[in-house]
């Protein structure tokens, strides 16, 4: 039901993320309030990200740059990821509806796109700078609404990185566990791919796994 309501929104305009879409959910104030509260956030840190180009993307680090915290015992999971050379690459922020993290709404931001991802039970809802992308089952298999299968998944390899399909090609894999190190470690590998249109699928799995992946300090 899911991924034809997104095909709806999309069809109808982007502007009904905010007046309808919530409106069909359940619990739908809640992740109205969230998403607002978290694309606030990521919309005030985008002017300090550098904007690397798409090649860039497994320079990306599991360190994160120093922030101020509002709260001294419950640390918001909310921050911003650096490259290898230490630049402001990506901003985060989650919040969780349950404790197993099952749902809730996770937010990523590059210094010019921001992926939205609304977490229920048994999918996931994706949204792009406020408009519908597609929508990833429970087996992490994703789906967009103008696609009539499957064209991506991910898949845990070893307990130790994510294996990304595009249309059942290997095109990337994450680190399962996003960690700080004194020498910065890439969590992204890209195995090449050129193609603009799978470039973006990729990366939506990437900022999917790892919102997914950082837990609060």
């Amino acid at each position: 039901m899911s991924i034809v309501v997104l095909g709806l929104l999309a069809f109808l305009g982007y502007s009904l993320f905010a007046r309808g879409y919530f409106q069909l959910q359940p619990e739908g104030k809640r992740y109205e309030k969230n998403s607002n509260l978290i694309m606030d956030f990521l919309t005030q840190q985008q002017p300090g990200l550098v904007d690397f180009e798409e090649d860039e993307l497994e320079l990306l680090s599991g360190n994160r740059q120093k922030m101020k915290s509002a709260s001294f015992f419950n640390k918001p999971v909310e921050g911003v990821l650096l490259s290898i050379y230490h630049e402001p690459f990506i901003a985060y922020k989650s919040v969780y509806h349950s404790a197993e993290h099952k749902t809730g709404v996770i937010g990523v931001t590059t210094n010019r796109d921001l992926f939205l991802f609304i977490l229920k039970k048994d999918h996931t809802d994706i949204f792009i700078n406020k408009k519908p992308f597609g929508t990833i089952k429970g087996a992490g298999q994703l789906l967009t609404p103008d696609s009539k299968s499957v064209i991506a998944s991910y898949e845990l390899r070893n307990n130790d990185a994510f294996l990304v399909r595009v249309h059942d090609r290997p095109e990337a894999e994450v680190k399962h566990e996003i960690r700080e190190n004194s020498l910065p470690q890439r969590i992204v590998e890209v195995y090449g791919n050129t193609d603009a249109h799978v470039g973006q699928i990729v990366k939506v799995m990437c900022f999917y796994l790892i919102g997914l992946n950082i837990k609060g300090d």
